[in-house]
């Protein structure tokens, strides 16, 4: 492709804007379906409208196991700003979340040729149908920590591979502070930014670097040493083994004497859970299901042939680069796929006092991401060099693996609408919850009574989707 103009956009590009916004269309109308939600939603929104702001982030300084004083800010100036109209506000910033992590998505994988365009279908749906991408849109708190992370990592991804300029500096200090102060995964913000620089992107000079590494330490200083927040407990909550899920004192049990075995199951089973879509959340189900039982369920075989399928291409994409590589020769596409590859090591890193879907979604989106850069460069090859009869076999298995990330995606938007009928359930019963441990004053309560009318009065339940069919997507 000499003489292409990878900075100027064209008509690929703009095909491809025209093809996500409706991808973002889809997934925004479901997304509006969704109430506020009872869980977490409700008693984060009773919290966090206490006191004054300054008050509600020094209090976050204090709570062992998290430092998200930044998160608490997040929820505290949209609750502000709503003015009251707590639905249209949370919901409508849930949807610009999933705009604009779109568009970043586009940004880094710059759709300049026809089969880069191509490569951005099967890349969006593995955006939107990875598992790992589901807790970021099925759940709000009421605004979605993980969510806000995922778009710092793109972003940061962004500003990497970008031209140098001293901005980039000031915007990755800035970028790290803030997610790293949002949630505890908001470090990887730093695994891009060094990712991206080993692998030869300048966007971010060595001293902006330098800089973050430094926040970096400053940050684990402020949490270990001066404020003692530690991490949470090996107990503190229940978490998947082998086939089952262990409650607290099973862990005890079994790990309490030997808890780095129980630390490394946790970050080994991450890596697999990226690349595999299996373990989920540290329970081998697909596996259980092969093994045990005589009927297996589609969506999960479907979303294990997926991954499998991508994580070929994947590591096809790295065997044909690994000259290249080897002799420190990378192009941006390459840039991107080291990312990933830094991300997810990180990711299941952190992941290792307990692991699930939603905590690995950073790697999740770099997993889509250097999928749509793998699967361009195999149309592209396939195009240029292959015979005949190669073409048809890539062809049918190009139809196979983008028909498997399409059913997965096709499975979310199912589990939203899903979703809203079960928070509307929720809320018909929300006394229960209350008395079940949430206790709020006269304010609160109001509260209550606003979202529980906007959940079932203002914003009814739309048909629920019935069907045989609907097994072919979603359990």
């Amino acid at each position: 492709m000499t003489g292409l103009d990878f900075d100027r956009p064209n008509r690929w590009t703009w095909l491809s804007y025209a093809y996500a916004a409706l991808v973002v269309v889809g997934v925004s109308y479901l997304l509006l379906d969704i109430p506020i939600q009872v869980s977490d939603s409700y008693g984060n929104l009773v919290q966090a409208s206490g006191g004054t702001l300054g008050s509600l982030v020094f209090e976050q300084f204090r709570t062992h196991g998290f430092l998200r004083p930044l998160l608490w800010a997040n929820i505290r100036i949209v609750y502000d700003l709503s003015g009251g109209h707590y639905y249209a506000w949370f919901r409508g910033w849930h949807v610009a979340q999933v705009v604009v992590l779109t568009i970043l998505f586009l940004r880094l994988v710059k759709p300049r040729t026809a089969a880069a365009a191509a490569a951005v279908a099967v890349g969006l749906a593995a955006l939107i149908g990875i598992h790992t991408f589901a807790g970021t849109i099925l759940e709000a708190f009421p605004v979605n920590a993980y969510m806000t992370i995922l778009i710092c990592c793109y972003l940061a991804a962004d500003i990497a591979l970008g031209r140098p300029h001293w901005w980039r500096d000031v915007a990755a200090a800035v970028l790290f502070t803030f997610a790293a102060l949002s949630v505890e995964s908001g470090l990887l913000i730093a695994v891009v930014l060094v990712a991206a620089y080993l692998a030869g992107a300048r966007g971010v000079s060595r001293w902006g670097i330098a800089v973050v590494v430094l926040l970096v330490a400053g940050y684990l200083v402020l949490r270990f040493g001066v404020l003692g927040v530690g991490t949470p407990e090996l107990t503190e909550r229940s978490s998947g083994f082998g086939f089952a899920v262990l409650e607290p004192e099973d862990i005890e049990r079994r790990f309490g004497q030997h808890p780095r075995v129980f630390h490394l199951y946790n970050v080994g089973t991450s890596v697999l859970s990226v690349l595999f879509s299996e373990p989920r959340a540290g329970v081998w189900g697909t596996t259980y299901n092969v093994l045990y039982r005589e009927e297996l369920s589609i969506p999960s075989v479907t979303n294990v042939a997926a991954s499998v399928l991508g994580t070929v291409v994947l590591i096809w994409y790295g065997w044909r680069r690994r000259t290249d590589w080897f002799a420190r020769r990378f192009t941006r596409d390459d840039q991107l796929v080291a990312i990933f590859v830094a991300v997810t090591l990180a990711n299941a890193a952190i992941s290792y006092t307990y692991t699930k879907d939603v905590i690995l979604s950073p790697a999740g989106i770099f997993y889509a991401a250097a999928l749509a850069v793998a699967v361009k460069a195999l149309i592209e090859t396939s195009s240029v060099t292959a015979s005949h009869a190669r073409v048809a076999i890539l062809t049918i298995f190009l139809v196979v693996l983008s028909g498997a990330w399409a059913a997965r995606a096709i499975g979310i938007h199912l589990a939203l609408r899903a979703t809203g009928a079960v928070v509307r359930n929720e809320w018909v019963y929300i006394d229960d919850g209350v008395r079940q441990g949430i206790e709020p004053d006269a304010a609160g309560l109001a509260l209550k009574r606003q979202l529980q009318a906007d959940a079932i009065f203002k914003h009814p339940l739309r048909p629920i989707v019935l069907g045989e069919w609907v097994k072919w997507f979603r359990d």
